[in-house]
């Protein structure tokens, strides 16, 4: 049971908790829409081909290979900026960490475990995208 003097402190950790699990919703909610679309692309793209291909064979000309189906993760910039990305993207920026949807919720679980635990205390809601980037990065 918490006491009456650890009542503030109590609820500014759950209060920073709660923050981070917005961002983590919000950022889930980003990764769906954007996983629907690049289905829709991808199959899109694969419809495409296998015509073309029909085309190519009937003419006796080789077949277009299928590509990869399109892999979407999370990018984690340097600047605070969270959003869904194409985890093969050959132009990413070097200072972006692209992680799967999987290893974004693993590494928002961990923050928020250090928020509880009070290992890290942010002052502000700004903070919080960056201490992402510090743990995803490798960061303390």
């Amino acid at each position: 049971m918490v006491e009456l003097r650890q009542l503030p402190d109590e609820l500014e950790r759950r209060f920073w908790a709660s923050r981070v699990e917005a961002l983590r919703q919000a950022v889930k909610t980003d990764y769906e829409s954007f996983q629907t679309k690049a289905q829709k692309a991808d199959f899109l793209g694969k419809f495409m081909t296998v015509g073309i291909d029909v085309i190519l064979t009937a003419r006796g000309m080789q077949p277009i290979a299928l590509q990869n189906s399109l892999r979407v993760g999370i990018s984690i910039y340097q600047t605070g900026k969270i959003e869904p990305a194409i985890i093969d993207d050959s132009n990413r920026q070097l200072d972006v960490i692209i992680v799967t949807y999987e290893e974004f919720a693993a590494i928002v679980r961990k923050l928020r475990d250090q928020l509880l635990k009070r290992t890290v205390i942010p002052t502000n809601e700004d903070e919080i995208p960056e201490l992402i980037y510090n743990l995803a990065s490798g960061k303390k």
